[in-house]
């Protein structure tokens, strides 16, 4: 059961986050955030960094799980389990870098110059 909810939650994440950094590329902040759009770009990319850190760290833990499994079952849901934590690592990474080259608000664009 555990399985299955961090299989969801991990899809979940999976589907948002993209979502979510291409909203902070056009100049989204959360409604929530006291700071600036600055201020919330780094905050967020910290984010990011922790999920990309705990996607390798159970996705590795449900692959290295899943060669331990007698049932041919359960081997199989943690693995797949521990695939869908390796693709939140990455799709982690690649919008932290995504959220790189993001204009501060504010300043002046490499074209302005």
């Amino acid at each position: 059961m555990i399985e299955l909810i961090s299989i969801i939650c991990s899809l979940v994440v999976c589907i948002l986050t993209p979502i979510e950094v291409a909203k902070i590329r056009r100049g989204w902040v959360r409604k929530k955030f006291n700071g600036s759009s600055t201020e919330f770009i780094v905050a967020y990319r910290k984010q990011l960094n922790m999920l990309t850190w705990l996607g390798i760290v159970f996705g590795l833990i449900g692959i290295v799980l899943a060669l331990f499994m007698t049932t041919g079952g359960d081997a199989v849901v943690k693995l797949v389990a521990g695939v869908i934590w390796l693709t939140v690592a990455c799709i982690a990474f690649v919008c932290r870098r995504m959220l790189l080259d993001v204009p501060v608000a504010g300043s002046p664009s490499p074209s302005d110059a």
